[in-house]
């Protein structure tokens, strides 16, 4: 049997969870009200291209979450925005490997973030 306190600690802990990562812009998934059981995503919201800091690149490799651009390694922040000029958003998944060459437009964590990629605007040929 679990105690009391450890039960609303659990329960707090998972609170926050949740809470943390709406903050920081995750996908947070639930079961609909309905008889399905087919989960819904919510989107992130799309790039905020008016914040400040915005730097310019060339990302020439990308091996899981980390991003070469312009000769050094940057990895993509957990939840970090994607998408193409534009407006589309990119999964990881569709990012090629190597010997690539696409301007990016991308922000960066402050602090000791600051080698991670918050939110990142690829500019693949059309």
């Amino acid at each position: 049997m679990v105690a009391k306190g450890t039960l609303r600690r659990i329960v707090g802990m998972a609170g926050l969870a949740l809470a943390v990562g709406a903050a920081v812009g995750l996908p947070v998934a639930w079961a609909q009200s309905a008889p399905s059981t087919v989960p819904q995503v919510l989107r992130l919201p799309p790039i905020d291209r008016s914040l400040p800091g915005a730097k310019q690149g060339l990302l020439t490799s990308a091996k899981g979450t980390t991003m070469v651009i312009d000769r050094d390694d940057y990895v993509l922040a957990l939840g970090a925005a994607l998408e193409t000029q534009h407006g589309a958003p990119v999964m990881l998944q569709r990012v090629p490997a190597d010997n690539v060459e696409y301007r990016v437009q991308y922000w960066l964590g402050t602090g000791i973030a600051n080698k991670q990629i918050t939110q990142m605007i690829i500019f693949f040929p059309e």
